[in-house]
């Protein structure tokens, strides 16, 4: 006899659009549903949105920038729609309504976004990190892509003789025949976010034959992400890719230079290391030439020791080997001259000198 099951309705139930529902899954997250869930269960988060954000976030522990993205995408799937409520004002979010229509017509702003991107390159890293009304700003941006309509497609693709090859080269990649929504996930991609055609098609290879990845949401999302990094060339795009091929190996050399064996990581050592690789952006041979400098001077592996000396590294803005190499060369000429001991590279103190802890490390590297 076959197994049957029911369902247990309990007290209460929620409803939700059925065929939407259906065509929005495959794309749709774990996260994407329980958002959904939670929003759908309870009138009071959908009637004032805006107040209730922190509570949603506390429940589902996520960011307020992964609910919104998380919200846009029900959005765009005709499940939520963000309209006005009673409490809503300008400086607001609309609250997002269960079951109606949210298509909204865009308007090409391609100019605007490369301008922007510009804007943005020309600033000054320093006020790039202390600016985060800006870094919202751009978040918001890539959160709310715009749909756009065959019309608008068309025209668009008309005009850009380039554009019409990448949605080829798209098509050929996912081994399918775009629909128009997703020409246009594409089209709002080029045109949007300013992104160029040998990115986009970069991109499509990397979550298709790369990651084995060939939903157009996944993708957008995947681009979407990138952008918010700051990642919105290709140049950029390549650079990203580099540090991820050689990430897959950086944990695991890591742990082996360390002596760390198969036990699970710390949530410190995953934070520490996750720092040097992604915030720092330092390769395996810059953290390999820490942990030659911590063997020669304390005889053992540290994890701390050899993120005070990346620490001072990356204060003194070193990004490469050669950096560093130029800079201990530096030091050891000038180690017998201390009216000239102080180094600078890039015109940014190395740290050689300013730092104790490091310079004490070199003078036992250098054997003085």
């Amino acid at each position: 006899m076959s197994k049957c099951m029911k369902l247990d309705y309990g007290s209460s139930v929620l409803s939700l659009p059925k065929e939407r529902l259906l065509t929005a899954i495959p794309e749709a997250s774990g996260f994407d549903l329980k958002v959904l869930i939670l929003i759908a269960s309870n009138e009071s988060l959908r009637s004032d949105y805006d107040s209730c954000c922190n509570e949603i976030c506390k429940q589902l522990d996520c960011t307020k920038s992964a609910l919104e993205k998380s919200i846009s995408f029900w959005c765009e799937a005709s499940i939520l729609s963000c309209g006005d409520s009673p409490k809503t004002t300008a400086a607001h979010p609309a609250a997002p309504i269960v079951n109606t229509e949210p298509k909204i017509e865009a308007t090409p702003t391609n100019d605007t976004a490369k301008a922007n991107a510009d804007k943005s390159k020309s600033e000054p890293e320093s006020e790039k990190n202390s600016s985060e009304p800006e870094k919202k700003s751009k978040v918001l941006m890539a959160q709310q892509l715009p749909s756009y309509s065959e019309s608008t497609c068309a025209d668009i693709i008309e005009n850009t003789p380039e554009l019409s090859d990448v949605i080829n080269m798209c098509q050929q990649i996912m081994g399918k025949i775009f629909t128009p929504a997703d020409t246009a996930v594409v089209v709002s991609l080029y045109d949007h976010l300013g992104l160029s055609g040998e990115y986009i098609v970069s991109l499509f290879n990397y979550c298709c034959v790369n990651n084995g990845k060939k939903a157009i949401r996944y993708i957008e999302k995947t681009a979407l992400n990138l952008f918010d990094e700051g990642i919105d060339s290709f140049d950029a795009f390549n650079e990203y890719l580099k540090r991820q091929e050689e990430r897959k190996g950086a944990i695991p050399e890591i742990r082996k230079m360390l002596g760390l064996g198969s036990r699970e990581l710390t949530p410190k050592e995953t934070k520490t290391f996750e720092c040097w690789l992604d915030k720092w952006n330092y390769s395996m041979a810059i953290i390999r030439r820490a942990w030659e400098i911590t063997i020669g001077n304390i005889k053992e592996p540290s994890i701390s020791y050899m993120d005070k000396v990346l620490g001072n590294w990356h204060k003194s803005g070193f990004t490469t080997l050669e950096d560093i190499e130029a800079a201990e060369e530096k030091y050891k000429k000038n180690k017998q001259n201390p009216a000239h001991s102080t180094q600078t590279v890039n015109g940014t103190e190395s740290g050689f000198q300013t730092d104790e802890f490091f310079e004490a490390a070199l003078r036992r590297s250098y054997k003085e």
